[in-house]
């Protein structure tokens, strides 16, 4: 799966919602050219017959299971545009639907991608009653630059951070004196060939100090007794986490087993950005 941010940065639907959470009318304030408000359609797209523009669709993940949402028909997908991000700005909401009552997500009506690619968001469609943080899962440009009208690219896991969650891993980042959902925060996965986790990978760049997860949570979401884990653990997914990360390009080693490219990516207030190490030996 291609993620760098330099390349960037359907059964069972629900009915159309015509709100637009609060967090949608503070991108269009806050980025030229964006429009006022973004009608959320219905999981599947228009049902008209008329097909204009190209999709994406998948599954969504919930990165504290590993599974799909418990709570589908309070989520919606947004297709973000995330140029401005580069110069210190916030995304562009280029469309958004319903999330499906079967937890997967689709996408229509978009063209023009951005030349540095485009994110995948979930969130509350309602954020009056939070219960998730706003995610950004990258697509790459080489994976949509070419579809046209009816074209469809996935399906493209997007994932998913619960507020309980967010809240969870903010509480147990000790040495971050910032607040983690407030700030946002890059989190992300290390893979081998396979797309299977990776044990012993050690993530650096941009003056971040990473926070590794593991499987007793007993002592810690981060640490091992009192000591801070020091790499990636396969058993946990490989996750790490690094906090108010900025755009910087950030390397994964571990010890010359794998291989990973640097990806330039970062985090963006309010979010949790996912980057995704894919080894490339």
């Amino acid at each position: 799966m291609k993620n760098a941010w330099l390349l960037m940065f359907t059964a069972g639907c629900l009915g159309t919602r015509d709100a637009v959470p609060a967090w949608l009318d503070d991108v269009s304030d806050s980025t030229e050219g964006d429009e006022d408000e973004v009608e959320i359609e219905e999981c599947g797209g228009s049902d008209t017959g008329e097909v204009s523009g190209f999709a994406l669709f998948g599954t969504i993940e919930d990165i504290a299971t590993g599974e799909g949402p418990t709570n589908p028909e309070d989520l919606c997908a947004f297709a973000l545009d995330p140029t401005p991000v580069l110069s210190g700005g916030m995304p562009i909401v280029m469309a958004a639907s319903a999330v499906c009552e079967n937890g997967e997500y689709f996408v229509g009506g978009l063209s023009n991608p951005p030349g540095i690619g485009m994110f995948i968001s979930i969130a509350d469609c309602d954020d009056s009653t939070q219960t998730s943080m706003k995610s950004a899962t990258s697509i790459s440009f080489d994976d949509v630059k070419d579809l046209g009208d009816g074209g469809e690219f996935g399906p493209q896991v997007a994932y998913l951070v619960t507020l309980a969650y967010g809240q969870a891993i903010g509480a147990e980042l000790t040495d971050y004196s910032g607040d983690a959902v407030v700030n946002g925060f890059m989190a992300g996965f290390a893979l081998d060939l396979d797309d299977e986790p990776v044990s012993g990978a050690i993530l650096g760049g941009g003056g971040v100090d990473f926070y590794y997860l593991d499987t007793d949570v007993s002592d810690g979401m981060f640490v091992t007794g009192e000591e801070r884990n020091t790499s990636t653990d396969a058993g946990a997914r490989a996750i790490f986490v690094g906090p108010g990360a900025p755009i910087f390009s950030y390397t994964a080693e571990d010890g010359g087993t794998h291989t990973w490219d640097p990806q330039l990516f970062g985090s963006l207030p309010g979010y949790a950005s996912f980057l995704l190490f894919n080894a490339i030996n």
